[in-house]
């Protein structure tokens, strides 16, 4: 983050960014769509729509390590808008290039007459302690504590804190061929299924549509389904949008779709997941996922999967993709899986980019600074 300017419009934006984290606070909105709003509402120039949504999803990211940093010098915890004015204030003194006295003085005036000298002051305490001393990792790295655990209990103290780490900054962007923008690791999981012109692939649970889409420009005729109505609008926006005429789309639910048995040459299966492996790009994930959203989750995962390969043909494929990085999601539903029904032969998937496991492959995110990605394939029989 570069510097920023002192002037009325600083402080505007960071009026907007105040009342965005405390919405996101106060009503459990989601960032994302909090964001949208505030560019409806307020009208910003491009500069000052970067700096807002730079300080609100690091706010928001960071709320564990920022917390932390401002409530040593308070008295009681703070009401929705103060907490708000200190987070994006903390954010900027921590994390941001921006000068302490520009940061201080701009949130200073960006905040309430009722709050700028508790804000003032508090926020001067920070600057003069740092850099600071954490008291323990989950308090630095800002997540809660049992998803730390999980993560190092999987991958190591080393290799998890570096994922971690990762995803505690902002993502690259990754624009496909045709415009549609898609992380790298979706684009892999497409072009390691071997799709052949004309084959009918279902995509059980294919929205926004990304890996529909390119699918559907490798020469395939696509049916991509979904369950929910909302994710299905922006999905049928995006393939208008492409003008992808080779996906024909259905909502269905995957448990039960309303599909024949043996009518696709190929089904992939895009799961719902925790997406552990995309926090960097959903900065209140971490603060809304639960350890009992893992395990619940790997069970709806597992009957997907079942109902999926009863829709392959004899000798077709069928793909499993998740983006998260949990054993529970991958490697423990896998193995139920395979145990639990027939005509199933693994196919190996060889790709250097790949790391392999449990006769699938992944991803961490730091590998290739992507998001976290799981696949696996199978021959039906």
């Amino acid at each position: 983050m570069g510097d920023s300017s002192s002037s009325q419009d600083g402080v505007e934006a960071r009026k907007a960014a105040i009342d965005c984290v405390r919405r996101i606070d106060e009503y459990e909105s989601y960032a994302n769509i909090v964001l949208v709003n505030a560019f409806k509402k307020w009208n910003f120039e491009q500069r000052d729509k970067n700096l807002i949504t730079e300080i609100v999803y690091g706010a928001t990211r960071m709320q564990r390590a920022l917390d932390w940093a401002v409530d040593r010098y308070l008295i009681k915890p703070p009401p929705a808008a103060l907490r708000a004015s200190l987070r994006i204030g903390a954010y900027q003194l921590l994390y941001t290039r921006i000068p302490p006295h520009a940061a201080v003085s701009t949130t200073v005036e960006a905040s309430s007459k009722k709050n700028r000298g508790v804000v003032n002051a508090v926020l001067r305490r920070v600057a003069e302690g740092l850099p600071i001393e954490w008291p323990n990792e989950s308090i630095r790295l800002s997540y809660p504590d049992w998803l730390i655990e999980l993560v190092e209990s999987e991958y190591g103290m080393r290799e998890g804190q570096e994922m971690l780490e990762y995803m505690n900054s902002s993502p690259p962007v990754t624009e496909r061929d045709d415009g549609y923008i898609q992380d790298l690791s979706s684009q892999w999981v497409v072009e390691n299924i071997d799709i052949q012109p004309k084959e009918l692939i279902l995509d059980l649970c294919a929205a926004p549509g990304g890996k529909a889409t390119a699918m559907a420009a490798k020469g395939a005729c696509v049916v991509a389904s979904d369950l929910h109505h909302s994710r299905s609008r922006r999905m049928s926006q995006n393939i208008k949008r492409l003008r992808t005429d080779e996906v024909l789309q259905v909502t269905t639910d995957g448990v039960q779709p309303c599909f024949a048995k043996s009518t696709f040459d190929k089904v992939l299966v895009d799961a719902p997941c925790s997406g552990l492996g995309v926090l960097h790009r959903r900065a209140d994930a971490r603060w809304r996922i639960k350890r009992s959203d893992v395990d619940n989750l790997a069970i709806l995962q597992l009957k997907l999967l079942r109902s999926a390969k009863e829709l392959v043909k004899p000798g077709g494929e069928l793909i499993y993709s998740v983006c998260t990085i949990t054993e529970a999601e991958t490697s423990n539903v896998i193995k139920s899986f395979t145990k639990s029904v027939d005509g199933l032969k693994p196919v190996v998937i060889n790709d250097s980019r790949w790391r392999k496991k449990n006769g699938g492959v992944f991803l961490l995110p730091q590998d290739h600074e992507t998001d976290g990605m799981s696949m696996f394939k199978w021959e039906v029989k």
